[in-house]
């Protein structure tokens, strides 16, 4: 027969032991695959973007925001930086008339793309220019126009 000590005792040990498996980390949470790491994106990294609207010369003005999407994974180390997906911000830079207002010329870049982590990474961008000649009809950069940039400043990501 148990005595009292000899009931806390088990009592204790089942406690315990109950409480250590419910706060034990499952084995796919622990392997090295899932675990976060905190990686440089150096500067440079190129970063390949497509544009997500058309526009064209006659509805745009210098300083328009553009919207982009990132066209595939950056990597570094083997972990993505910045997804294939992902946003992506841009500008008219400059758009040039002639031919009794028509449309000639407009120049568009890449600013900034987000990384897995939410973070803003800023780019620098090859102008891209969409030219016509001279009243030969309005310019237009369509959607799914590629653009390429380069990342600005290294920049830590949690990936």
């Amino acid at each position: 027969m148990f005595n009292h000590t000899s009931f806390r005792l088990v009592l204790a040990a089942a406690l315990a032991f109950s409480t250590a498996s419910a706060f034990a980390v499952p084995s796919h949470l622990t392997s090295t695959a899932s675990v976060m790491q905190v990686i440089t994106l150096t500067a440079g990294t190129q970063v390949t973007v497509m544009l997500n609207e058309a526009i064209d010369g006659e509805s745009v003005a210098v300083g328009n925001a553009l919207d982009f999407t990132v066209r595939s994974n950056v990597m570094v180390n083997g972990k993505v930086l910045i997804a294939a997906g992902s946003s992506a911000t841009g500008w008219v830079k400059n758009v040039k008339k002639s031919c009794s207002g028509k449309c000639a010329e407009i120049t568009i870049t890449v600013e900034s793309a987000t990384a897995v982590d939410g973070q803003t990474v800023n780019l620098r961008s090859i102008p891209h220019i969409v030219k016509v000649p001279c009243c030969d009809g309005t310019t237009t950069a369509n959607i799914g126009t590629n653009l390429t940039a380069r990342v600005l400043n290294d920049l830590k990501i949690n990936a």
